[in-house]
């Protein structure tokens, strides 16, 4: 929690008054806005603490590597956020729903009209990464390991049609998690976050 929030509001902090890049594309500006999905949205919460601490149950070698690829990305995400700072276009809420006002105060709460750091989007990956934790886990009910795919699939789906993200920050979430969680699985190329560890328990 601590280096996401470093990252995501420090890289805001350090370009602020830049100029900020629109990556919306034809694909984006047809998709709906659906506020109804602002309760998967909100909810990636509380999933990404539960994804977490499940990862933990596979093992330390294997939290370690989760843990190398977690941190990897969001050096990537930090370096994309400083280098090309990203923004896009909020749709107006003109309906009174609860869904809605909730959508309101999450956008008010996120950037307000001039959102950033969108490329890569931190909630797909980490949510995608919830999924990862337990994929296969012969310690996590199989029951769950489905119901974190689906979840994850629903939050991503969620960043879409409330606007928050478009197609080009979930896809290059989706692949930093796919390239970097095959990467640390072979060898040791995770053995410096077991220095780390090692070096704070001692």
């Amino acid at each position: 929690m601590a280096v996401n929030c470093l990252i995501y509001w420090g890289s805001s902090a350090l370009t602020a008054g830049r100029y900020h890049y629109d990556f919306t594309m034809a694909f984006d500006r047809e998709v709906p806005l659906l506020p109804v999905f602002v309760w998967f949205y909100i909810l990636a919460f509380p999933f990404w603490a539960v994804g977490y601490l499940l990862a933990t149950r596979r093992g330390k070698d294997m939290f370690y590597r989760f843990v190398a690829t977690d941190l990897t990305i969001h050096f990537i995400c930090f370096i994309c956020f400083i280098l090309i700072p990203t923004t896009n276009i909020r749709p107006e809420i003109a309906g009174n729903t609860l869904s809605e006002k909730i959508l309101a105060l999450v956008y008010s709460l996120d950037g307000g009209n001039s959102p950033s750091n969108l490329f890569p989007s931190i909630h797909c990956y980490v949510s995608w990464m919830c999924w990862k934790g337990v994929e296969g886990s012969e310690k996590v009910p199989k029951w769950y390991q489905r119901f974190s795919l689906v979840f994850a699939i629903l939050i991503i789906i969620s960043t879409q049609v409330l606007k928050q993200h478009y197609i080009v920050d979930a896809a290059a979430a989706l692949l930093l998690v796919e390239f970097f969680w095959r990467f640390y699985q072979k060898g040791q190329r995770h053995k410096w976050v077991v220095h780390i560890f090692s070096h704070k328990k001692k």
